[in-house]
Parts: structure tokens; C-alpha cells; sequence
């Protein structure tokens, strides 16, 4: 089972490559277009979760965020 974020979800579900340009939730620097990137889901503040996208180097590989 993959680590914990501080509220207690995943931080990240796996490994894709980016096909949009998408921004770290946790460094708030962009991802490059096709470049591997951990995919996973951020609450929303008044509605459904968002899918969000991290730097591999952003996140420990058992899923907590460095």
C-alpha cells in the first residue's frame, strides 16, 4: 500500500507521462509535457476530488511527499 499524504489519502495512484501541461502541488513548478509524473487525487474544496499531477522527484516511491 502506498504512504500516506497529511490527510490521510494517497499522494499518489502511479506512474504516467503527462500529455497536458500540468503544475507539482507540491513544488508549484511545471511538469514538462511527456514527461513521467505520478498521478493521483487532491480534495476539492467545494466539490470532487481533482486528479493532480507530481514530480517523480517530488514524492518518495512509497508515496508520501518529500
Amino acid at each position: 500500500m502506498a504512504g500516506t499524504g497529511q490527510t490521510g489519502e494517497r499522494a499518489w495512484e502511479y506512474a504516467t507521462y503527462t500529455r497536458n501541461r500540468e503544475t507539482c502541488p507540491s513544488c508549484s513548478m511545471p511538469i514538462p509535457l511527456h514527461q513521467v509524473a505520478r498521478r493521483g487525487m487532491l480534495a476539492g474544496k467545494n466539490g470532487p476530488p481533482q486528479v493532480a499531477y507530481w514530480h517523480t522527484r517530488c514524492v518518495k516511491a512509497d508515496g508520501s511527499r518529500r
